[in-house]
């Protein structure tokens, strides 16, 4: 029998997923996410939660029963969108100013993360843009303007939730700044995770390291198409 896709080389980890736990739009339960993340063979998972962060008593349930890298974050929703903070651990319930956000995220040394610019663009519901006059026709440069991209250390550019051309430009943007750019199933049900990769050159074996890694850009994206080929981003 034929073998079937190859694996990229790398620690597979799908940065944005959400459960039960935290997110009470997802169906996902820690063993349903378990089981998904068996199935498609990736290496880990950042729980980006809505609401409440994984306590690190269930995630080491977790790391122990999955032998998988896990970590907690928090997609927080501010007045510029929504963003994923890493290394934020701070007991506060709610953050609605994106540089508040900046400030609390930058004194615990974590990294920020702006989830999905360009989702619903160029309509009303696009969070960045919807105040501005005749949004179509904004170029990748003028959108990278936005003082949001000042505050993030890193862009999402493959979301599994968004469309080719939401995704494409979240490319564009995070190129014309210069800035990385990671990938996310944005995962809410089990059909779902993996769907979106971020492919790191090294073993991140913790929190810690995954930030210094993203800070180094030490990583691919990749597409997980439902026949389990890798298609890599550029």
């Amino acid at each position: 029998m034929a073998d079937g896709p190859k694996k990229p080389e790398g620690m597979v980890l799908d940065m944005h997923v959400h459960t039960s736990i935290g997110s009470p739009d997802s169906n996902l339960t820690p063993a349903r996410v378990l089981e998904a993340a068996r199935a498609v063979d990736i290496d880990g998972i950042v729980f980006a939660e809505h609401h409440a962060d994984w306590t690190e008593e269930q995630l080491e349930h977790f790391r122990q029963e999955s032998g998988l890298f896990a970590c907690s974050a928090r997609e927080w929703e501010t007045d510029f969108g929504h963003i994923i903070a890493l290394g934020l651990h701070s007991d506060v319930e709610a953050i609605e100013q994106a540089r508040e956000l900046r400030r609390l995220t930058l004194a615990e040394g974590g990294l920020l993360i702006m989830a999905h610019p360009l989702r619903f663009f160029p309509s009303m519901s696009n969070r960045l843009f919807s105040r501005q006059d005749n949004p179509s026709s904004l170029t990748p440069e003028q959108m990278a303007e936005h003082p949001v991209f000042e505050l993030v250390d890193a862009i999402e550019v493959l979301n599994y939730a968004c469309t080719e051309k939401e995704n494409q430009l979240a490319q564009e943007v995070a190129r014309v700044l210069g800035k990385p750019g990671v990938a996310g199933s944005d995962a809410h049900t089990y059909m779902e995770v993996g769907r979106c990769v971020t492919i790191f050159e090294r073993v991140v074996g913790s929190e810690g390291e995954l930030i210094e890694e993203l800070r180094a850009g030490r990583f691919r994206v990749a597409r997980r198409k439902p026949d389990g080929e890798y298609v890599l981003l550029g």
